[in-house]
């Protein structure tokens, strides 16, 4: 116990010092904490916690997506649903099979092995991705998009992944009760989170307390999770859905101003805390000898980026947006922890020490390359969307003040 304890007290030191060093050398933070992670894992100066799978799902997974969907506005969600749905789910069903027909095409896996990478490597992260966006004042439309397709691509990702395993492990390819399975587990699972959270937020309504309610939407995230989990639903579907309620009516119509106040700064901190170990914990586990299988990397890197391209440019065309923007949301894909706690919880499984390396190196190469080089994109187009913004209010003042001189003169 005491082990952990220093553990965890070392990470915290660790994440708090690039906090403060990516203050002057204008790194993201999030692949701040990637890169220190590895040269910390490479040196030995600090043991190897491994990441795995129940320490990201039960631990690590339900306070992120609650505090996402504590913050995501259900206008919004639902101004941008379809394109946030299309590129959720179908885009995920379709990133799984583009990424692993190309897999078992050129490294000859098995297909069902191919399709099982594909459904782990799908979801995305666009943690260094927001964060770019607050500092630059970016529209938020377009992180919302971002955002809503993360935290719904994550269920989606993850339940595919479930049937893909359980098919492989027992052998069993059945492609029509997969589907079936596959729609009872989403829904089942936007239900009991719809449920919980309404009931939590008619007890918070009862509640004038402000650490009781706050330590209740603490209970809320980790028993939707894991009741979910229990009754065969999706376990993230189920907290954002708990979530999205508790943001939008229980911290509204059910908490007095402190209480949100002390709200949004508990959970600020939790995320803050729990994403600062998690791409810590990334950096620490990739090791050397994932760039054994470099060549391997190098295919699953080219499929991927396929794959997003297919899923990005034809929905955004057709529903009219802005070229820089499809752009951003297709280099925006980030890959963080989730494919990697996918990644480790296959062992044993034939191709799993290749399959693991494979998403080791996307994940690294899309959390430092993609995340550094869209930064320059992202600040050199909006730097130009602010000035013409600029423009446009400078123009109205004028016409206004204008307005308000001849007003005077009549």
């Amino acid at each position: 116990m005491e082990k952990h304890i220093v553990e965890f007290v070392t990470l915290l030191l660790i994440a708090c010092s690039v906090g403060v060093g990516v203050k002057y050398i204008r790194l993201p933070y999030t692949i701040a904490l990637v890169l220190v992670g590895f040269f910390v894992g490479l040196s030995g100066l600090v043991p190897t916690i491994p990441l795995t799978k129940p320490l990201v799902f039960l631990l690590f997974l339900p306070p992120l997506l609650f505090e996402s969907a504590l913050n995501m506005d259900l206008g919004h969600l639902r101004d941008n649903f379809k394109t946030i749905s299309i590129l959720a789910i179908l885009g995920v069903l379709i990133s799984t099979i583009t990424i692993g027909f190309v897999v078992h095409k050129v490294l000859g896996i098995p297909i069902e092995i191919a399709l099982l990478f594909g459904a782990m490597i799908s979801p995305t992260d666009p943690v260094s991705v927001l964060a770019t966006f607050k500092t630059l004042n970016a529209p938020k439309r377009l992180s919302v998009i971002l955002e809503g397709e993360s935290i719904l691509n994550d269920g989606t990702a993850i339940v595919l992944f479930g049937i893909v395993y359980e098919m492989i492990k027992y052998g069993n390819i059945d492609l029509i009760h997969g589907f079936v399975e596959f729609v009872i587990v989403c829904m089942g699972g936007a239900v009991l989170g719809f449920t919980l959270g309404y009931l939590t937020y008619r007890i918070l309504s009862l509640i004038d307390d402000h650490l009781i309610e706050v330590s209740i939407t603490l209970i809320l995230a980790y028993s939707s999770f894991l009741l979910a989990e229990h009754l065969h639903l999706s376990g993230v579907i189920a907290v954002v859905c708990a979530g999205l309620v508790i943001g939008n009516y229980g911290k509204i119509f059910s908490m007095s101003p402190s209480t949100r106040i002390v709200l949004m700064d508990f959970w600020g901190f939790t995320v803050f805390v729990v994403n600062s170990i998690v791409f810590l914990l990334i950096g620490i586990n990739t090791k050397l000898g994932v760039f054994k299988h470099i060549s391997e990397i190098s295919i699953a890197l080219i499929s991927v980026i396929i794959a997003r391209f297919l899923v990005v440019y034809p929905t955004l065309t057709v529903l009219k947006f802005p070229n820089p923007w499809r752009f951003v949301i297709f280099w925006g894909g980030l890959r963080g922890a989730i494919p990697v706690a996918l990644a480790l919880s296959i062992g044993g499984l034939e191709y799993s020490e290749m399959l693991s390396s494979m998403v080791f190196g996307v994940v690294l190469f899309s959390l430092v390359f993609q995340g550094l080089t869209l930064e320059a994109f992202v600040k050199r187009v909006f730097k130009d969307v602010k000035r013409v913004e600029l423009e446009k209010t400078l123009a109205r003042y004028m016409a206004l003040k204008y307005a308000e001189f001849e007003i005077k003169r009549m």
